[in-house]
């Protein structure tokens, strides 16, 4: 993942993660199959401009043994396979999961809400998620401040505070791959930056039974843009 300035070859999968880090070698090589056409996709829309996002099937997702999470970045196009790597609690609401992609970026999510990423170029050092880790677990409108330390790409850092507003857009189902949840969708609109009217627009899909955020489109960074999150396996 990412790199995403440099690297626009994100359908490459991690045929390990998907495979879940291998109980049977017959799976690992179905998916093995099914990675490489992917994989030649990619090749293929990377000399044509834009690479493709990947397309996971049921057979794909039912043969993942790990929890698995797949990151679209909008701006680099492709896709990438993240595999939870440790998770942490602490004297902030909510948990934090970090996720590790196939060439070693990392992703911090504080239940579902992006707090850090590591490796993407102009990352998130740190992020204060509390409103809207609230917010999405009551499934109820809140406002306030959201502040984010983002990297400038050497050893000094700038702090952005936006004043952030989080609504329920409507309540109903999201899809992932094949499987269909009860949801949901959550708005965050955020108007803050250096200069006071940079806006950014984040949104949520939570299940209504477990309060996983089983699908978002988040930013993050001014490099990067928005990521396209989606929470394949739990």
């Amino acid at each position: 993942m990412m790199r995403v300035a440099r690297r626009v070859g994100l359908a490459v999968v991690a045929a390990a993660l998907l495979a879940g880090c291998g109980s049977e070698s017959s799976t690992q090589q179905s998916l093995a199959g099914l990675i490489g056409g992917t994989l030649k996709q990619g090749v293929d829309a990377r000399r044509a401009g834009r690479p493709a996002k990947v397309v996971v099937t049921p057979k794909m997702l039912a043969e993942t043994k790990v929890a698995a999470l797949q990151v679209n970045p909008e701006i680099a196009g492709g896709s990438d396979f993240l595999q939870r790597v440790a998770t942490r609690d602490d004297s902030v609401p909510g948990r934090v999961e970090i996720w590790k992609s196939s060439d070693n970026a990392l992703v911090f999510l504080r239940n579902g809400v992006v707090v850090g990423t590591r490796g993407v170029g102009g990352d998130i050092i740190s992020a204060d998620a509390a409103l809207t880790v609230r917010a999405l677990a009551n499934r109820a409108s809140a406002s306030g401040v959201r502040e984010y330390i983002l990297s400038d790409g050497d050893v000094t850092t700038t702090r952005m505070q936006f004043r952030c507003t989080v609504t329920v857009a409507e309540r109903g189902s999201v899809t992932v791959v094949n499987q269909r949840f009860n949801a949901t969708r959550m708005q965050e609109a955020c108007i803050g930056g250096p200069t006071g009217d940079l806006r950014i627009d984040n949104e949520y899909w939570v299940e209504d039974s477990t309060g996983l955020v089983r699908k978002s489109r988040q930013w993050v960074g001014l490099k990067s843009g928005y990521f396209e999150l989606i929470l394949l396996k739990s």
